[in-house]
């Protein structure tokens, strides 16, 4: 699928292509028509440089700067202004990963993006990477995990199809970003712009300074890469969050084995402190010390709020997850990674450069408190894994 805005397409069961409705395509010669068909884009722009940097401020840099760049070009002779931007907002971004590649290397701990969050009370103009005034709720249609149900006026008139839903959902979990760290930025980019958003290979190879034909190769390696990394999903909301549910109660209950009885046996969690939060520097794997360290850092948490530690049951990147506060302060955000059944996955930001978006945020009611968590340290001691 290419992205075609301010196009006319063929009617359903028409004979004959109908001539292309030029009446309806602003005129981007007029500064306003041009600002306000930018705007129109700039949700779409977001999802795109989100995806590719997992940085809210980064994505929103790219974007201003696209809309920079438009200015000094003739835009009443852009066919396709999507597209156009898109692939501005992408090289951008291919830049812009290239030169992050060193300081990613050199990161303490594991990197882990910016999380966008559903489900906390929020201060105004705490949303992630919006505009000021937006809630921390709208961040993740902001993101572009939610997509707009009914036809979209982008694409002609084309209802999205529930794959093409589903596709973006699972694009900007974390798992996935996860994933899509490990390749090239090369890669990464012709991955979400064909995988993700469907663009065709001669757009990609405008973004990526190749051939299409190298740009097809980028995207099968990368799709190659993504399959080997059996990153599964189950397509399941409710599902997960009942998984989810059961996971925190047995946290809060100091429950072990019922840990253990919903992690799958090579599940992982991840820490991302940056160097400037406690976190562990390597990812825990295998059941049974994921359990330990969660419950430790519960225990830790308590111990620590002396009796104010409090979870909150949330939404991260589109999966659940849980957000820890001791007193009013946001400690940490955590995700959970379901699949069959069972969490594969747990992946924690506690870096609090990359909760900065989130600063105002409050818990809206404690789901486990510093009491059902505080003696969880008794079940954590013996082979426990410490958060640092």
């Amino acid at each position: 699928m290419t992205t075609v805005p301010y196009r006319a397409t063929t009617s359903p069961g028409a004979g004959e292509a109908e001539a292309p409705d030029l009446a309806e395509a602003p005129d981007l010669a007029d500064p306003a028509a041009l600002a306000a068909a930018f705007e129109a884009e700039r949700r779409h722009l977001r999802a795109v440089a989100y995806r590719l940097l997992g940085s809210f401020a980064d994505a929103e840099d790219m974007v201003q700067e696209a809309w920079l760049r438009l200015g000094r070009v003739d835009a009443d002779r852009i066919e396709d202004l999507r597209a156009w931007l898109t692939v501005v907002v992408s090289r951008l971004c291919l830049d812009q990963l290239r030169s992050a590649r060193g300081r990613r290397e050199g990161y303490v701990g594991p990197w882990l993006p910016e999380p966008f969050v559903d489900g906390l009370a929020a201060g105004i103009g705490t949303g992630g990477g919006a505009d000021a005034g937006s809630p921390v709720a709208d961040a993740a249609f902001i993101a572009g995990a939610a997509v707009p149900v009914g036809p979209d006026p982008a694409s002609g008139g084309r209802v999205p199809d529930p794959a093409d839903r589903v596709t973006l959902a699972e694009s900007v979990s974390m798992a996935m970003m996860v994933v899509l760290e490990t390749l090239s930025p090369a890669e990464r980019t012709a991955f979400i712009l064909h995988d993700v958003f469907g663009y065709d290979f001669p757009e990609i190879a405008a973004a990526t300074g190749r051939t299409p034909a190298a740009a097809r190769q980028l995207a099968s390696r990368a799709r190659r890469h993504v399959r080997d990394r059996s990153v599964r999903f189950d397509p399941d909301p409710a599902s997960r969050r009942r998984v989810a549910d059961a996971f925190l109660a047995a946290a809060a209950g100091q429950d072990l084995d019922g840990l253990l009885a919903l992690l799958d046996p090579d599940a992982v969690v991840r820490t991302d402190g940056g160097g400037l939060a406690q976190a562990a520097r390597r990812p825990v794997a295998g059941a049974g010390r994921v359990a330990r360290f969660v419950l430790g850092i519960l225990a830790k948490a308590a111990r620590r709020a002396d009796g104010l530690a409090r979870i909150q049951s949330i939404e991260v990147n589109g999966e659940p997850g849980f957000a820890s506060f001791e007193g009013d302060v946001l400690r940490y955000i955590a995700g959970l990674h379901v699949a069959d059944g069972r969490i594969v996955e747990i992946n924690i930001v506690a870096n609090p450069e990359k909760m900065r978006h989130l600063s105002d945020a409050a818990p809206l009611g404690a789901q486990a408190s510093a009491g059902d968590v505080a003696s969880a340290g008794d079940v954590a001691s013996a082979g426990s894994v410490d958060p640092a």
